[in-house]
């Protein structure tokens, strides 16, 4: 059964790291007057936190009895769970500070201050030097092991603190430990070298239930164990619940699991833990993560039936790289009618807007969007042509050809965020048209509103020293310019079926409202045994929604 554990964690991590973001964690230090040594502890500062000025809600988390600041980091996993929670959206971002307080079990005992210490000192020093939410109801609390015990005394003796807390196989022996449990010989619990049994029942859980429960103020909780705890932990946990079910209804659960009193049980079990606790913070709005792809897809009447880059047997390819990019919104360009067709039934979750540059309906090339069903609804849709009579089938300026711009209002069904989505291709010969093509779409953003979260992709023609360049970067960034990771990809984007791959050549880009958090940036470059999807490759950005 170990060997099963181990293979759960692993997989769970596994899991988490491909969609996380990664948090910081960061070391802490100051003098505890009370404990007359230093106190240290560590920080977890969620994704971004470096970049707003925003207060977060704040968890503590305390250790076993013979534990340290680290303890929740490895070999739990902390970091990397919470990343990948908070990236999934499961959880909302928040501060996690894990104090050290070696053999302390938490208390004002025989030895050392350390509850005092906790709530007097360390408490005030993370939340003076943190933009943590010190109000009651964004402060959460929870431990393991005798970080159990310490967590739910605190809870009990200052629920005017605590908006919620968590045990995790929680040491709180009544009336007294087991034998081999360290309490027997730990500190805290000691007078004259010996346990002292009066010393553990004054300090135990059970002395402050009655006071509790007059209080009037209810904390939930959260009890883990696991079903072979070496220390009847579970019998411990259940018996708890039976003496919390009836005051507080619907604000005491217990989970008791496969395992016994080690880090697999804690470590599984934390995302639960997490989630009991995030459902009692006050809520606060969620901020969307995608993925956006610029695709110029060839269009697909350019080459012979019997050429090897013809669309009937391209279409499988290009499907697949939008397939494995796992893109939400997706601006096509030199998309054919017949070609969104295709696309759209071989990739199934999409819906798409689009009409033909050459008569507003169906002839002629598109720049259609995909736009991923069950992410996104398409409240509104229009095309403008990118000319100086923009309601009209035109041609505009020294263009060679028709060029249009699509313009979606979408909204999330997650969120219910409004998000303004445009797509559009420049034209390949005509230098003032590329340039007041983007003046007009510089306008149209404009017009949105100076709150509208804009994102715009497309084929522009150009690299970025031509003067649209500049018109656009006015109100949006280059995606590329502002990705919170480096670029992935090289710097290359028409590729002309591998026969003109220039150094910097790219034409394609995704330009976002400076409110939108790019979080990575990538052309992708696969290639389908030497073969080429299109002749060029797509940008794909992973953004986050303010």
């Amino acid at each position: 059964m170990m060997h099963l554990h181990r293979a759960l964690l692993c997989l769970l991590l596994s899991l988490f790291a491909l969609v996380a973001r990664s948090g910081e964690v960061v070391s802490q230090h100051f003098e505890s007057k009370l404990l007359q040594r230093g106190y240290r502890y560590q920080v977890y500062l969620p994704d971004g936190y470096a970049q707003g000025t925003k207060r977060y809600p704040v968890l503590y988390l305390l250790h076993g009895a013979g534990g340290e600041e680290n303890e929740w980091l490895d070999p739990i996993g902390l970091r990397q769970i919470l990343d990948g929670m908070i990236a999934d959206g499961q959880i909302q971002p928040m501060v996690v500070v894990m104090p050290a307080h070696f053999q302390g079990w938490w208390v004002d005992g025989a030895r050392d201050q350390g509850e005092s210490a906790l709530l007097q000192e360390l408490m005030p020093h993370a939340e003076r030097h943190f933009r943590v939410d010190a109000r009651r109801e964004a402060r959460l609390i929870a431990g393991f092991s005798a970080g159990g015990f310490g967590a739910l005394n605190l809870a009990l003796k200052y629920p005017q603190r605590f908006a919620a807390a968590a045990l995790l196989s929680p040491a709180i022996y009544d009336p007294l430990p087991p034998a081999h449990s360290s309490a027997m010989t730990q500190p805290p619990f000691q007078t004259d070298g010996k346990f002292d049994r009066q010393r553990w029942q004054a300090l135990n859980y059970t002395a402050h239930l009655a006071a509790y429960k007059r209080s009037g103020l209810i904390v939930p909780l959260f009890i883990l164990s696991g079903d072979r705890d070496t220390y009847g932990i579970a019998l411990q946990s259940a018996q708890l619940y039976e003496k919390l079910r009836l005051h507080q209804p619907g604000a005491v659960t217990l989970r008791i699991v496969e395992g016994e009193h080690e880090d697999p049980v804690w470590r599984l079990g934390l995302p639960a833990v997490l989630r009991f606790l995030n459902e009692r913070l006050p809520p606060t709005p969620m901020r969307q993560t995608l993925r956006v792809m610029s695709y110029n897809i060839r269009c697909g009447s350019c080459e012979r039936p019997d050429d090897v880059n013809h669309w009937s047997r391209r279409k499988f390819l290009v499907a697949d790289v939008i397939q494995q990019s796992g893109a939400d919104l997706i601006g096509l360009q030199e998309a054919e009618l017949f070609q969104t067709r295709d696309l759209v039934a071989l990739l199934r979750d999409f819906d798409w807007v689009g009409v033909g540059r050459d008569d507003g309906r169906e002839q002629g090339e598109m720049n259609a969007v995909l736009v991923r069903r069950s992410a996104f609804a398409i409240s509104a849709q229009k095309t403008l042509w990118l000319s100086p009579t923009p309601e009209q089938v035109s041609r505009g300026w020294d263009a060679m050809l028709k060029r249009t711009l699509t313009v979606l209002q979408l909204t999330s069904r997650r969120t219910g965020q409004p998000l303004n989505f445009l797509n559009t291709h420049f034209d390949h010969i005509g230098k003032v048209a590329r340039n007041e093509s983007a003046r007009l779409i510089a306008k149209t953003v404009q017009g949105l509103g100076p709150d509208a979260v804009v994102i715009l992709s497309g084929d522009f023609n150009s690299n970025a020293n031509f003067d649209g360049y500049q018109s656009l970067t006015q109100s949006l960034q280059d995606a590329a310019t502002v990705s919170h990771t480096p670029l992935a990809g090289g710097g290359i984007s028409f590729n002309g079926f591998g026969t003109d791959l220039q150094p910097d050549n790219k034409i394609d880009y995704i330009f976002v409202s400076p409110a939108v958090e790019v979080q990575s940036h990538r052309i992708v470059t696969d290639l389908y045994n030497g073969l080429y999807a299109s002749d060029h490759f797509p940008v794909l950005v992973q953004l986050r929604l303010p």
